[in-house]
Formats: structure tokens, sequence, C-alpha cells
């Protein structure tokens, strides 16, 4: 039993470890203090192992769920959706890049169901890459959800085309290669 207490004990350390690196200052850069401190409490409480996986619907579903309690709990007033959602996906994808924490809580089969993490460069480069057929690049705080899904869409399909095994490492090209310019 120690042993097991003791790789729980890991594993949430691990997990705290993923989330404060994953959503860094940085991330949320430019919003309302206190906001980082609310999305780290959040995720905190996030059992991975509960995550649905069976299909692309259920977890949708779950993350919408997720993304406007998320929103509930942040200090601005306008409780913006898309700071919640960034939040979540960059929390999730750094979860399911973490070897630990994906074969504990069999988090490989998150990965083709992530969203791309979305911000202002990734938007951009989304944009750019659709040869103007996605909206202007807002910002985080006026990211609507269905603005989103179209951005998702497509990361789906320039996903597929660059061969890329899901839409959520299209993060390591477009966030990288846009922050260089």
């Amino acid at each position: 039993m120690p042993d097991r207490l003791r790789r729980d004990e890991l594993l949430s350390k691990i997990k705290g470890f993923v989330a404060e690196d994953a959503v860094g200052v940085t991330a949320l850069r430019g919003q309302v203090s206190g906001t980082r401190k609310a999305v780290l409490a959040f995720l905190n409480v996030i059992v991975l192992s509960q995550i649905p996986n069976s299909d692309g619907a259920t977890f949708e579903h779950w993350l919408d769920d997720q993304t406007e309690r998320l929103r509930q709990t942040l200090p601005d007033p306008k409780k913006p959706w898309g700071v919640a959602r960034k939040a979540l996906n960059l929390f999730l994808r750094s979860c399911v890049y973490n070897h630990y924490l994906r074969e504990a809580n069999d988090l490989d089969v998150l990965e083709p169901l992530l969203e791309v993490p979305l911000d202002s460069v990734v938007g951009k480069g989304l944009r750019n890459e659709s040869g103007g057929a996605l909206p202007p690049w807002g910002t985080l705080k006026t990211l609507k959800s269905e603005v989103s899904r179209l951005f998702q869409e497509h990361a789906t399909r320039l996903a597929i085309e660059r061969g890329l095994p899901a839409r959520v490492f299209l993060d390591n090209y477009l966030w990288l290669d846009g922050r260089s310019k």
C-alpha cells in the first residue's frame, strides 16, 4: 500500500507541475489579476482518469462543460470563454505529452480528440494557412465558441494535410513559427 500511495502522490505532484508549466504567466498575459490562480485551482481538481474518451462528441461535450465551469471561476467580470478554453487546452495537451500522466490515466486515446490551443499567434497562423477563409483573429478575451469551432475544423484539415497525428500538434508548428516573425 505505501508504494501505491507514493505513486499517487508523485502523479499528483506531476499533474500540479504540468498545470503550472502549461498555463504559465505568459499564457494568460494581459488577463485580470488572479486569473492564473483561479485557472490553476480549477485544473487541480480535474481527475484525469475520468475524462471521457470514448468518442469525439462525448469528449467535446465534456470540454464545453469544463470550459463553462472554469469560465465562471474567472475573476474577470466578462468571464471570457476564450481564456478558459485556452487554459484547458494547454493543460490537456501537456498532460497528454507527459509520459507519466499519459500512461497512468490512459490519455493516449485523448490525443486525436484534443484541440489546438488557440491564441493570437496560432489563430493568425491558422487564418494565414486558410488563405483568408477563416475570420480575422480578434482577441482571446473576445473569442466565442462558434469562431473557435471554425478554427478547430480548419486545424483538423490542416493537420491531415501535413500528415500530423492530430491537430493538437499544430501548436508545435504554428506557435513556434509565428513567434519568430
